[in-house]
């Protein structure tokens, strides 16, 4: 027997690279084209509303304070989100960019996991390319996840419903240790959203379309159990009830109206790419026509028939789940929003998004036989898939920038422009703390509609600061030098001529003609022969040599206003006191 013998002067030989198939180019295009479309506009956006108020809390806590990742967040519980925002915001405040940069990423993951998830389930045969691009061009994820706070929920959950079915399907095919994949990405998107509540009913749903039985695994199961139990025990600790108060009527009728604006406005139009009717008020979709309605949910109803007529009791079986998720998500707005807004909450794409990746994937079982019989699938089958595909990105791309723009908050992000170029160019401004435009953060969130708190991350921007030189943003975020203040009291005149009041080292309260009451801007006028420290109200101040003018805010209940120095040194002389609203030139 001879044995080979490689020679010095001989290399094996290199292997050939594999050239993609025409079906994984095909994938490629409709996973990459959405994504780029969804990339532009999401770094070309800005934040606004919810987003303000995280990021404020974020940078004040710090992202290992227990009390703020477990906080009640207008009833969410997301101690994910907090920690991105907490790291992020730390790296880099405000910086929109950046902060989308995370979603993005987990964007692209969850295509890829979701197209592996279908080759696995059905072969890789051109048909499973239908449903792969219902889920990558429907404008049901494209366009609410632009606002970033709304994002950092459902993305990662979109991204962990992937990852958990991929590792779900992987442990029932395979065994092995593919189950703490479906349980990380469950306990990942419940870090996130409470809606991944639904992870493991979809992961049960599957496992009865692949045919499989539960005995198999029953400490699986027992295991999902614990974790949604363990789950909805913190959820309902940590959180206030969501259930909503308002003035609007609850009746089969407004809850049936909410149910057809959801599934004829919203859901079926945003899986087809649309709705071309372009964008409602706020984060919601303009209403489309009735008869446009009508021929959806026909063709809606078509398709549910063909799905049983093809596949028989598994369609029925997957159209059965993922109407119960619809139902789910109808009960849980109706509860929540419905008497509060009425039903047109229905009209917004946040309360189906998390539908999308079940509508595609239910779709795809009605249809298709698990496994697949042929890796391209019947003759005709490349020609469909090709040409549905083509539709649905171009009504995608028709959808889209429609849809998009107003959740892309141009003059939010013009206002945070124009207080960091001013600030840039002006490192001593000194803002006098005002309300934002309702556009930018409504007034309903309080105290965190206030500039400090909006802008107040931008490096170098001070607020309330006492200054000789104030200014005040306008609704463009554009700063104003305040002259003066048109008062609502004054101080009573100095007995001291030519000084009014002498101030030392000792208090002095400078009596005010009428009590105040409320938040207002304190302007004194003195004079000085020599700079000091001093105090105002208990507030450290500094008094520059010469005659000057001081701007103080006060908020409170008071009639007088006390001065004193902080240490010896020439006399203060306040000539002038005034209490009242600022005044710009």
């Amino acid at each position: 027997m001879r044995i080979p013998v490689l020679l010095e002067t001989e290399k094996p030989a290199p292997r050939a690279l594999r050239r993609p198939s025409a079906l994984v180019l095909a994938a490629f295009v409709a996973g990459v084209v959405p994504l780029a479309l969804h990339t532009w506009a999401a770094l070309h956006g800005s934040f606004a509303q919810d987003d303000f108020v995280v990021t404020y809390r974020a940078a004040a806590a710090g992202p290992f304070d227990l009390g703020y990742l477990f906080q009640d967040y207008h009833g969410h519980l997301q101690p994910g989100g907090f920690f991105l925002a907490a790291v992020l915001t730390w790296w880099a405040p405000l910086n929109f960019p950046l902060l989308m940069a995370p979603l993005l990423l987990m964007r692209a993951l969850a295509t890829v996991l979701f197209w592996c998830l279908l080759v696995r389930c059905f072969g890789r045969r051109w048909a499973i390319l239908v449903p792969f691009t219902v889920f990558t061009a429907s404008t049901l994820l494209l366009v609410p996840t632009l606002w970033w706070s709304f994002g950092l929920q459902l993305v990662p959950v979109v991204l962990a419903t992937a990852g958990a079915l991929h590792a779900h399907v992987r442990y029932l095919a395979d065994g092995g240790r593919w189950w703490l994949g479906a349980f990380a990405w469950t306990l990942f998107g419940l870090a996130f959203y409470e809606k991944a509540a639904v992870i493991p009913v979809l992961l049960a749903g599957v496992t009865v379309l692949l045919g499989r039985s539960f005995r198999e695994h029953l400490r699986y199961w027992a295991g999902h159990a614990v974790l949604l139990a363990g789950f909805a025990t913190v959820f309902f600790v940590v959180t206030s009830s969501q259930v909503g108060q308002g003035a609007q009527p609850m009746s089969a009728g407004t809850v049936a109206d909410l149910t057809g604006r959801m599934l004829g406005d919203t859901l079926l139009p945003g899986l087809a790419g649309g709705p071309w009717s372009g964008a409602g008020a706020g984060a919601t979709w303009a209403p489309l026509p009735f008869a446009v309605v009508v021929v959806l949910l026909a063709a809606a109803l078509g398709l549910v028939i063909a799905g049983v007529r093809v596949g028989g009791r598994r369609a029925g079986t997957a159209w059965v789940l993922f109407a119960a998720l619809f139902a789910v998500d109808v009960a849980l707005l109706a509860l929540t929003r419905l008497r509060e807004v009425g039903p047109a909450a229905g009209d917004d794409p946040r309360y189906v998004a998390d539908l999308t990746l079940a509508a595609a994937l239910c779709g795809a079982f009605a249809f298709l036989p698990p496994g697949g019989t042929a890796p391209s699938g019947r003759p005709r089958e490349r020609p469909i898939a090709l040409v549905v595909c083509v539709l649905l990105l171009a009504s995608s791309a028709v959808g889209f920038p429609r849809l998009s723009s107003p959740l892309r908050f141009e003059h939010s992000g013009q206002y945070v422009a124009n207080v960091r170029a001013a600030v840039a160019e002006d490192p001593e401004l000194v803002f006098y703390d005002t309300f934002v435009p309702s556009d930018v953060v409504h007034e309903w969130f309080g105290t965190d509609s206030r500039a400090s708190r909006v802008v107040g991350l931008l490096p170098g921007t001070h607020f309330d600061q006492p200054t000789g030189r104030m200014h005040v943003l306008d609704a463009t975020g554009t700063p104003h030098r305040i002259t003066g203040v048109d008062p609502v009291s004054r101080g009573v005149p100095g007995p001291v001529a030519n000084c009014g009041y002498t101030i030392g080292e000792t208090l002095v309260r400078i009596p005010l003609d009428t009590p105040v009451l409320g938040r207002y801007l304190l302007k004194l006028d003195y004079y000085t022969s020599d700079g000091g420290e001093g105090l105002i109200d208990r507030t450290p101040v500094w008094f520059q040599a010469g005659l000057h003018t001081l701007y103080l805010p006060v908020d409170g209940l008071f009639d007088h206003v006390g001065v004193q120095l902080s240490s010896p040194g020439a006399p203060v002389c306040v000539a002038k006191a005034e209490v009242g609203k600022p005044v710009t030139q």
